[in-house]
């Protein structure tokens, strides 16, 4: 029995529904199905009963529910009590969002491992959605993510690298001799978008709220050359960071200002109430002196 499989049953039950309980997760509603389905084979019991519209506990689940509850408190109070004994003073773990090449951040990172070949960097790429509940979770000690929906109460943050949003579209495009377009002048294209778990995604969603319509989604995608691609053969149109435009230069695209200044900034989150590992101090301290040489 795996604690998430606690985690994503409570949240069922607290939301009551599978689909409720999945968007909280950021995971898909099969996936969270079958861990489910996998816990109740484990136990031997059906938790719910699927039988009608909504979801309900059956008589075993009902049982299993204040089991659950204090095993879920259990462990985070066993997160916060070790909290300080996970991490030596040589090891870093790190989350972060799939585009530190484009950004410069893993030759940063290099360097920082040259000059400090004791320390050892342990880092994973998630979802942008799930960069957050991971610090939360204590899963990581620093995580290298976008500042959009950050809350500053929470964590503290080093800002890596400046990036804004662009209209991406193909060479063929109507709007291709703009110099310059609004968010509002899209609403009757197709968007080519990045994946729902992207904190890009919800990005470009909230903005386009912002402006007054909801954005026509043809495809979604987690491959950004495939973003770039789609947009090449003018099927529909992408709103990127400059930053992940000038990395890829696709050849059959180019890129429209936008007049709105949205921005979509590099930074390096952890949360305020932790106690970080020497080693990641030393990092983030690395890194403040990188971003302070290439701002002078």
């Amino acid at each position: 029995m795996k604690i998430r499989q606690i985690q994503y049953f409570l949240s069922i039950v607290e939301t009551g529904s599978f689909s409720a309980a999945a968007d909280n997760h950021y995971v898909s509603q099969s996936s969270l199905s079958k861990i489910i389905i996998a816990l109740e084979e484990e136990l031997g019991f059906l938790l719910f009963d699927r039988s009608k519209r909504n979801v309900f506990l059956t008589e075993a689940g009902k049982a299993f529910l204040p089991h659950a509850r204090k095993l879920n408190a259990d462990y985070k109070a066993m997160v916060v009590e070790l909290d300080g004994y996970k991490s030596t003073m040589d090891s870093i773990s790190i989350a972060a969002i799939p585009v530190l090449t484009q950004y410069g951040i893993t030759a940063l990172l290099s360097q920082f491992r040259d000059l400090n070949p004791n320390i050892r960097l342990s880092l994973e790429e998630i979802d942008g959605l799930n960069i957050l509940p991971a610090l939360d979770e204590h899963r990581f000690d620093l995580a290298y993510t976008r500042h959009n929906y950050l809350n500053h109460d929470q964590y503290t943050s080093l800002e890596i690298c400046k990036d804004k949003l662009l209209v991406v579209v193909s060479k063929n495009n109507h709007h291709a001799n703009r110099s310059s377009i609004s968010l509002k002048e899209l609403s009757n294209d197709n968007f080519i978008v990045f994946d729902k778990v992207t904190d890009l995604y919800k990005l470009i969603m909230d903005e386009c709220g912002k402006a007054g319509f909801e954005p026509t989604i043809f495809y979604s995608s987690h491959r950004k050359v495939s973003v770039f691609g789609l947009v090449g053969t003018n099927i529909g149109l992408a709103l990127t960071p400059v930053k992940i435009y000038e990395y890829h230069q696709h050849p059959d695209v180019l890129a429209i200002p936008l007049e709105e200044h949205i921005e979509c900034n590099i930074v390096l989150a952890y949360l305020k109430n932790k106690k970080l590992p020497k080693a990641a101090s030393t990092l983030i301290d690395f890194m403040e002196k990188m971003v302070a040489d290439n701002q002078s």
